[in-house]
């Protein structure tokens, strides 16, 4: 045997016996997950293989066109197909229903502004806290309706200046890796969203009553819903029912508008997990669902990629006005690789779910044509 097969077969044999990952070449992966667990050395230097969605194929740091999505590192971003079954399905109609009730929480008189949009809800209290340290205000409301035998709990968005400014600050912190624990031991969650969970949810009583209703409506399904900021309450609200009420899962829905990111990657992965129905509606330029930033996989260690923040799945994503009768599609992508185009920031965007002006909704009194 020649000294070049020799060195040859050393090489060979010392890559194989290597730890679980190492390949040859990333391009003879076949599959996103084997692939995102995968890497190569280069000139001594470990290079992650990357799975280019667009091309449905492995590759290396070059093999996918620049600025197209890519999943390494983690087979949690790679895609998990859209199954929809008549009961776990996202329909416009429901999602202009859910709407309807976090719109509500705006009005002074939810009673009244449920009463014309939702008449079927025989019952509400509202619960308001300050929820920072600057006097900002956050609300939410608890719901019932007979009809569609269903418990509600649904969130305000977040108030324009100071609030958003604090959220946005808080962010960034998180951006760097500061998160608050919840619920486990790994996932986090932006700090002001911790904060504000635990004074409105917990401290307001408002955990209590909804336990005492889901106490005498056990056979009652339970909705979270909310926009941007309450869109990140009703997903952690969601989760923390799940893992420390011991609720069915199967009797939680979660359905959110503009949620930003909320927590880290074993947040998203954690909700994953305990909350089977959910969705994360998004208009088609709204700049808050990309905040905060995760940074770029690539540079990154494996401990500096845990504390990303992302997204779960499944994005309800409408490429349009969100009039009456226009489409939308699900991602099946985590973090929505590839599924909206993030460049696109229109914060009109963010304020104009389903074509209506929330404030405007719940000044002229909850109209119900304007919106279901």
């Amino acid at each position: 045997m020649r000294n070049r097969e020799v060195l040859a077969l050393v090489a060979f044999s010392l890559l194989t016996m290597t730890e679980a990952g190492n390949v040859l070449v990333c391009k003879d992966i076949k599959d996103c997950n084997t692939c995102a667990e995968s890497y190569i050395h280069i000139l001594g230097f470990k290079e992650d293989c990357r799975w280019c969605l667009e091309t449905q194929s492995c590759g290396g740091p070059i093999s996918c066109p620049i600025g197209k999505p890519v999943i390494q590192k983690d087979p949690f971003k790679c895609p998990t197909p859209y199954k929809p079954s008549a009961g776990k399905r996202y329909t416009d109609a429901l999602g202009r229903s859910l709407f309807a009730i976090s719109t509500a929480v705006r009005d002074s008189n939810v009673t009244a502004c449920l009463r014309n949009v939702r008449p079927d809800i025989s019952f509400s209290r509202s619960y308001e806290v300050e929820c920072d340290g600057s006097g900002n205000l956050c609300k939410g409301i608890i719901a019932k309706s007979e009809e569609a035998k269903a418990l509600y709990v649904a969130y305000k968005g977040s108030t324009a200046g100071k609030q958003v400014f604090a959220e946005m600050l808080h962010g960034l912190t998180a951006q760097l890796g500061a998160w608050e624990k919840f619920e486990s031991q790994d996932a986090g969650v932006i700090n002001y969203f911790h904060t504000a969970f635990y004074r409105l949810f917990i401290d307001s009583g408002m955990e209590d009553d909804l336990m005492d209703l889901m106490k005498k409506h056990k056979n009652y399904r339970i909705w979270l819903t909310g926009h941007s900021l309450g869109g990140s309450l009703a997903s952690m609200t969601a989760l923390h029912l799940v893992k420390k009420k011991g609720v069915d899962k199967n009797r939680v829905r979660l359905i959110t508008f503009g949620e930003p990111r909320t927590g880290n990657i074993a947040y998203a992965k954690e909700v994953e997990e305990n909350v089977p129905f959910r969705y994360r509606v998004i208009k088609r330029g709204d700049p808050v669902p990309n905040m905060p930033a995760p940074l770029n996989p690539a540079v990154l260690t494996a401990a500096q990629y845990n504390r990303q923040a992302m997204h779960y799945r499944y994005l309800v994503h409408y490429d349009n006005n969100m009039g009456k009768g226009d489409g939308f599609n699900v991602c099946s992508v985590a973090d929505d690789l590839g599924c909206r185009n993030t460049a696109l920031s229109n914060l009109a965007d963010h304020t104009s779910y389903f074509q209506i002006d929330q404030d405007d909704f719940v000044r002229n009194h909850c109209p119900r044509h304007e919106l279901i």
